[in-house]
């Protein structure tokens, strides 16, 4: 139940970021906002779990971006995995490593679209720097509150199940 949660979430991140960030002008160097769930999910939940999730999400921005088919559906992936091992070594908990991670994976991302692109000289131009920068700032004012939203969504879901369960 909560991954319908998750899910309708994710929906209402992909509208929010294709139709109401691209016109708020100060906003135009916006990152991904899905991937802090990305991240969340991968820090939080079971990896056969999240799994599935991830590939449909990355599946509808494939459908929506208009950009190689399947970039963003092996960019979340990647994402996922890759937090998932950290988790393992690093506590999972810790918002301030999330927000950083949030910030890292916004990197990540940018420079996987660069390199697919086919333009790599792109990824050392003055203009990927700065969006690098606006986006990683972004990412880290935004994307902390959006974990600590997350985190008492799912504190919440925990306690009301296990009192269900009871």
């Amino acid at each position: 139940m909560i991954y319908l949660f998750y899910f309708g979430l994710c929906l209402c991140l992909i509208i929010i970021q294709t139709t109401i960030i691209p016109f708020i002008y100060f906003l135009g160097r916006f990152y991904d906002l899905l991937i802090p769930l990305v991240l969340f999910l991968s820090a939080h939940r079971p990896l056969q779990k999240g799994i599935p999730l991830i590939l449909v999400i990355g599946f509808i921005m494939d459908c929506l971006s208009g950009g190689a088919f399947g970039l963003y559906s092996i960019t979340y992936m990647w994402l996922f995995l890759i937090v998932g091992w950290l988790t393992t070594y690093v506590h999972a908990h810790s918002t301030v490593l999330l927000i950083f991670m949030v910030a890292v994976g916004t990197i990540i991302e940018n420079v996987f679209f660069i390199v697919t692109s086919g333009s790599t000289a792109a990824l050392f131009s003055i203009q990927a720097l700065q969006s690098f920068v606006s986006q990683s700032i972004w990412a880290m004012i935004t994307g902390a509150f959006m974990l600590i939203a997350l985190e008492s969504v799912q504190n919440m879901w925990d306690r009301w199940y296990a009192e269900k369960r009871k």
